[in-house]
């Protein structure tokens, strides 16, 4: 059955690239006899149809807004923040590599702003970005009805059930989602460690590069929501 992409308007017919949009509502915390929180809700999610391109175009999204996070946190690992800021003695071509490197740990985060605000003239990009499911009006009518975005209240808010049978979902798949994320953060940590080894001109660095994308690899395949 052919449907058409909430995102771009062109027709698709692959489910396994649709956004998955989780709500709740009606939470209820208890006390419990072990001196605990008893937390219950009700659950409630929406299909939104999604192309492969603009499936893609999200995790790029995604890919540039965790490099825009990571590459400030090495850029000040490696020291380089330090010899900016003269907090550490160094020479005027210290300063300049140094001055260079930050430009280079920067760039990533108008590259993240340039596509989820759909800037960049790349084809292969969505061209609106992924919280734009939510204005989907299946969405919206679960809003009205008192429905709160989300699969459920802090800190359950990432466990989403797919409404679609045929695609792993619920419980069955959670330890393929917990193993793809965890893949996922090592994979970052891994492209962190590979920046402060490049600036430190150590031969691991090309190690950790084949490491991390190994792992952002093996997470795109792991994880049943990617």
């Amino acid at each position: 059955m052919t449907r058409q992409c909430w995102f771009c308007a062109s027709d698709t017919t692959a489910t396994r690239h649709d956004r998955v949009v989780g709500l709740h509502r009606d939470v209820q915390s208890n006390p419990t006899w072990y001196l605990g929180i008893r937390t219950k809700w009700q659950s409630n999610s929406v299909r939104v149809p999604r192309c492969e391109r603009c499936h893609h175009g999200h995790i790029f999204e995604q890919f540039m807004m965790a490099l825009s996070i990571a590459a400030p946190i090495a850029y000040a690992a490696s020291g380089q923040l330090d010899t900016l800021l003269r907090i550490l003695p160094s020479t005027s071509a210290g300063r300049v590599n140094a001055v260079i490197w930050a430009v280079v740990a920067c760039l990533p985060t108008p590259v993240w702003i340039a596509t989820r605000q759909a800037w960049l003239p790349w084809n292969r990009l969505g061209p609106r970005h992924l919280r734009h499911a939510r204005r989907h009006p299946a969405v919206q009518q679960l809003r009205e009805d008192g429905w709160h975005y989300r699969p459920g209240p802090f800190p359950y808010w990432q466990n989403a059930k797919d409404p679609v049978p045929e695609r792993l979902s619920g419980p069955s798949a959670r330890p393929r989602r917990i193993l793809g994320r965890v893949t996922g953060l090592l994979g970052l940590a891994s492209s962190v460690v590979t920046v402060v080894l490049y600036l430190r001109d150590s031969e691991l660095a090309a190690l950790f590069l084949v490491l991390a994308l190994g792992l952002f690899f093996l997470s795109s395949k792991i994880d049943p929501e990617v």
